[in-house]
């Protein structure tokens, strides 16, 4: 039996609960175990924000997806689309279009040069 204590602790608990949800929550309490419901009830951890890329890279992606290759050939067209505007011998692999963006702007190309480019591509 409950006893006294025990009965207004539910009551308090489980309030304007209806009939339903608490055969539910019992029939929860009775298949898991303590550690598995406080953890259900635990707050999720908090993970750290995601780092923010480079806005020129995520730019130069929204730009260049309707070309339909990968993102390695995507940069090197670029790239080469640079050095042919600019007549300039670039030796530059990228492997990426972020990539792409750091050596060019490595290159002395400011941010508006590589979108021009990006865009006429």
């Amino acid at each position: 039996m409950i006893d006294a204590v025990g009965k207004t602790a539910l009551r308090r608990l489980l309030g304007q609960r209806g009939k339903g949800e608490l055969k539910a929550l019992f029939a929860l309490v009775r298949t898991h175990g303590d550690r598995a419901l406080l953890a259900a009830l635990a707050a999720p951890r908090k993970r750290p924000a995601k780092r923010l890329g480079d806005p020129l890279a995520r730019e130069l992606t929204l730009v260049l997806a309707p070309l339909l290759a990968p993102a390695r050939e995507k940069a090197e067209l670029l790239v080469e689309h640079m050095a042919a505007k600019h007549r300039l011998a670039l030796v530059v692999t990228p492997r990426g279009l972020a990539d792409a963006a750091r050596r060019l702007r490595a290159a002395k190309f400011s941010d508006a040069q590589i979108r021009a480019a990006a865009k006429s591509l």
